[in-house]
């Protein structure tokens, strides 16, 4: 997709940037700290900014060398690298964390396991990572900080309507999407 057709429509832009996965997951993390262990919160931080960083100057790196269309990985057949690296880094995350040790463990595994699931779907279906981290992010946070969690929830629709508006997904990825965050939020609830 070209950058005109997001800047046909300011509003649907800026709420996928605000909503983008970086700053949702980011969010989460703080949250997650804040409630669960107040203590991890400076480490937490530093090690959110990091692989934030990581993954931002790689798909920075991609964009500007013509290699991918748009920042989001648009194209399906550019995001089993993005996969693969989000995958280690956010491997390196837990392990920063602590692993098992950490309070917030069990959340950065269940994101694992669904960028896992979203990373194996993509040869059928290029899910939407930005609503697969709302919807988990929604879920994760009704049980840690309800009022937050029933925001997340409620931005959804907005989220898609943005990402069908800016011509990244299509209905099908969209809702997909939606429900991989749900089912993993769901997950996390049970394990919990």
């Amino acid at each position: 997709m070209s950058d005109a057709v997001s800047a046909s429509s300011p509003f649907a832009r800026w709420t996928s940037i605000l909503l983008h996965p970086f700053a949702v997951f980011a969010a989460l993390a703080l949250i997650a700290a804040w409630r669960m262990d107040p203590a991890s919160l400076p480490r937490t931080a530093i090690g959110m900014a990091v692989a934030v960083a990581i993954v931002w100057a790689f798909v920075l790196q991609r964009r500007r060398s013509g290699r991918w269309g748009t920042v989001d990985a648009s194209d399906r057949r550019e995001r089993p690298i993005l996969y693969a690296l989000v995958l280690v880094v956010a491997a390196g995350y837990w392990l920063w964390l602590g692993g098992r040790a950490s309070a917030t463990g069990q959340g950065v595994v269940a994101i694992i396991a669904m960028l896992c699931v979203a990373g194996i779907a993509n040869r059928w279906i290029k899910l939407s990572l930005h609503m697969a981290s709302l919807a988990f992010s929604g879920m994760a946070l009704l049980a840690l900080w309800p009022p937050a969690g029933f925001i997340a929830l409620v931005l959804l629709p907005l989220l898609a309507w943005s990402r069908l508006r800016m011509a990244r997904h299509t209905e099908p990825e969209v809702i997909g999407g939606s429900l991989l965050g749900l089912l993993a939020g769901i997950a996390l609830w049970l394990i919990g």
